[in-house]
């Protein structure tokens, strides 16, 4: 069966604006999360399609993606969204956002016929991706947090 991922890479692209919008509600909505965010919209939400786009880029890449020049690109968006925020807040931040794009994906696979393959494939890189962003927040929050605390 033929690959389909520029398929699915195509339509999250034309999307992007809508799982933004998806996870920005989610956000709202979510009773774990400060109502008072001291971020404007704009600056909560202009790292995502960024990383929507990264994973564009991993969907269409041949074998295992390298995580390390996603993660180097992605260093400044989190500098600076990170602030004021705890640690608990961006990791459940994170997993929003990774479901509202598991479930863009399995939405995808019907409306544009992705086989089954790629969508489990795109899946598990959602997820490897995901866990990345994860270990690259908690290392950069331990970080910062260390620097503030030397300087106290």
């Amino acid at each position: 069966m033929a690959s389909n991922m520029d398929a699915l890479c195509t339509a999250m692209r034309e999307s992007i604006d809508a799982i933004t919008l998806d996870w920005v509600q989610r956000v709202k909505e979510d009773p774990y999360l400060r109502s008072d965010d001291p971020l404007p919209l704009t600056q909560i939400v202009d790292h995502v399609p960024q990383m929507l786009e990264e994973l564009c880029d991993v969907f269409t890449q041949e074998g295992e993606p390298d995580f390390e020049d996603i993660r180097a690109s992605s260093q400044h968006g989190y500098t600076r969204s990170m602030a004021g925020y705890t640690l608990t807040e961006l990791l459940r931040e994170l997993e929003l956002l990774r479901d509202c794009v598991f479930n863009f994906v399995i939405e995808t696979e019907t409306k544009h016929d992705v086989n089954r393959a790629d969508t489990l494939r795109a899946l598990r890189l959602v997820n490897q991706y995901f866990g990345e962003d994860i270990v690259f927040v908690v290392e950069h929050y331990l970080k910062r947090n260390a620097s503030t605390q030397r300087l106290s």
